[in-house]
């Protein structure tokens, strides 16, 4: 088994078998149009995160669309991981 290092084995850093570098997936929200998303978009970009889903949307609203759509993306990662194995 490789040896990973802890940063590796984060929630939204997937690494391929191949040569490719990990994608690292971020999510940032905030709930009302006051508030801004900018620090929270910095901060996942300081953690280089290669893809990064935001929405401004109400914690009242139960679906919410960009966190669905990470999960999915993070889902097809590591199924393609883990059936390149």
């Amino acid at each position: 088994m490789p040896d990973t290092s802890r940063e590796d084995r984060r929630v939204g850093a997937t690494k391929p078998e191949t040569n490719a570098a990990p994608i690292r997936i971020g999510y940032a929200r905030c709930s009302t149009a006051q508030q801004e998303l900018q620090s929270q978009l910095d901060a996942l970009a300081t953690a280089h995160c290669t893809r990064v889903f935001s929405e401004k949307i109400s914690t009242r609203i139960k679906i919410h669309p960009e966190l669905e759509k990470a999960i999915t993306l993070a889902h097809e990662i590591e199924t393609v991981r883990r059936t390149s194995r």
